[in-house]
């Protein structure tokens, strides 16, 4: 590479990089209800906010971020929802399964009628389990809930310093 390139680029490189994290640092470090290190790391990831010329361009990269998240979170409820509609099939199943089996009992058939029922009933909330969650331990949508939440504070954030005139 020639010498007078590197040169150039070397003295032009330092000022695009301090004029872009400038305005991300100075608008991340007014955010007080945020983490910062979070706050610069949204809008760091988008080129768009690295190269944000005010608090507008940067609010719409926060904005941008927030519906791209937030319309993931869309998909995987619609799934959610579609995962529960399969568990209520299997509850129902369970149902009838053990309905069955109680009229059974008040008919006087014998255990070896009665138990597969049961037994059958018993594998149908494993089934939805399975289904719902896929080996989940806890609210399938914690992460999406709370990284929705944050993505739109950080929207809110900048504009409320837009609009107190903040810098």
């Amino acid at each position: 590479m020639h010498p007078l390139i590197v040169l150039l680029t070397l003295d032009i490189l330092p000022g695009l990089v301090a004029g872009t994290s400038s305005l991300i640092n100075t608008t991340c470090s007014t955010i007080s209800e945020m983490s910062y290190d979070y706050c610069v790391g949204v809008l760091s990831a988008d080129p768009a906010g690295a190269s944000a010329k005010d608090k507008r361009g940067l609010d719409v990269v926060a904005s941008n971020q927030s519906v791209h998240n937030l319309t993931s979170t869309l998909h995987m409820l619609s799934d959610l929802v579609q995962e529960l509609k399969t568990c209520i099939e299997y509850y129902k199943y369970m149902d009838d399964l053990t309905v069955s089996a109680i009229d059974d009992f008040h008919a006087g058939r014998d255990a070896d009628v009665i138990y597969p029922k049961l037994r059958k009933a018993s594998d149908e909330p494993l089934s939805c389990d399975m289904a719902l969650f896929e080996g989940a331990a806890k609210n399938p949508v914690e992460k999406e809930n709370s990284e929705n939440k944050y993505l739109a504070h950080l929207a809110s954030s900048i504009t409320f310093l837009m609009l107190n005139g903040v810098s």
